[in-house]
């Protein structure tokens, strides 16, 4: 105490110069750990540029331009396959009175009715082309127009089928649309087309069969997509003997003296009959000498009688397995494509 107070100024600057240290120390500490975490992030940023520049799209100029003429491609190409599409999009569905819905449907049901009938198909008694609800009531105004679509859709299904020639259509079901009840349909942000969903139980052939899915497929005027199927054979039994039918066959006309053990057996023919009589040398037949008389020529008993009865090959045993018919069930959506939406720029 003696000596600080002896020399306050050599105290002082010993203190100061003490504190003046430890300040500098611990901003030093500091410093150093800041720029450690600088160094850090700054690798860390230097290995991800790095990074990217090895990757095709890096932001050059020269990638940049090429993106650009990509994204150009793309809406391009989905522009051109949304406008394959349009002819499927009838735009807003005007509503018609409920009566005349109702005059379309009957005149539409009979169209089908003679075109099955024609085809010799057998229809169910209450058959109104799966609109049953409206052949005693009339539709909701609201939505007539909806269902003006779908009947357009249906009809031109059914007319496919009646080509086809099945032997009785079974059964036909509609689903109801939210408008028959007052409701509306909720179009999504992610939803192109609308679907109208029908079935159809049919009996034909498997000619008919393919017919049917074949005329379905060609998407003039109507876009369908199958979502099932589902064939069973018309019997689940296997075919019993007297399932197995022959042709009859032609009696052929017997000829004159027609022998009647056909070709499998000849009767001998000799040359003399009995009421000729013995040869005018009274000597018997097998007497006679070699070289007396004129020499006979051998007949020959084995050779076919030109009249004989041709052989009919005609009776063949018809086919058993696979003639009867089928039964097919398929599952159909009628889709009503929405109207295209415009792509962000980008």
């Amino acid at each position: 105490m003696n000596a600080i107070k002896s020399n306050p100024f050599v105290s002082a600057l010993a203190g100061i110069t003490l504190v003046v240290c430890g300040v500098l120390f611990y901003l030093a500490s500091s410093g150093g750990s800041k720029y450690e975490e600088a160094k850090v992030a700054f690798d860390s940023s230097y290995a991800s540029v790095k990074t990217s520049e090895g990757i095709a799209l890096y932001p050059t100029t020269e990638n940049a331009n090429g993106k650009k003429k990509a994204l150009g491609e793309y809406r391009e190409s989905i522009t051109e396959l949304s406008n394959l599409f349009d002819k499927y999009r009838p735009g807003p569905l005007v509503n018609e009175s409920p009566q005349a819905f109702s005059n379309g449907l009957k005149k539409a049901n009979k169209e089908v009715s003679d075109a099955l009938a024609s085809a010799k198909c057998s229809l169910p008694a209450d058959f109104y082309m799966g609109f049953e609800d409206y052949s005693k009531k009339l539709a909701n105004k609201e939505a007539t127009g909806v269902l003006g679509y779908e009947l357009e859709g249906i009809r031109h299904a059914l007319l496919g089928l009646a080509d086809a020639s099945p032997s009785e259509l079974i059964k036909i079901h509609r689903e109801n649309l939210p408008e028959e009840n007052g409701g509306s349909f909720d179009v999504k942000p992610n939803d192109i087309a609308r679907e109208f969903s029908f079935e159809i139980t049919f009996k034909g052939s498997e000619e008919s069969a393919r017919k049917f899915i074949s005329h379905l497929g060609k998407t003039d005027p109507h876009y369908y997509v199958v979502r099932t199927v589902k064939i069973v054979n018309e019997r689940d039994t296997p075919p019993a003997v007297g399932d197995a039918k022959f042709e009859r066959s032609r009696p052929a006309a017997a000829p004159e003296a027609a022998n009647p053990f056909g070709d499998f057996f000849t009767l001998p023919d000799n040359s003399a009959s009995p009421e000729d009589g013995p040869p005018s040398d009274g000597a018997p037949v097998d007497s006679v000498a070699p070289g007396e008389g004129d020499a006979a020529e051998p007949v020959d008993a084995a050779a076919p009688d030109a009249a004989a009865t041709e052989v009919d090959t005609s009776r063949i045993l018809y086919q058993v397995l696979g003639s009867e018919e089928i039964i097919v069930f398929v599952r159909i959506d009628l889709l009503m494509f929405l109207p295209s939406k415009e792509l962000p720029q980008p």
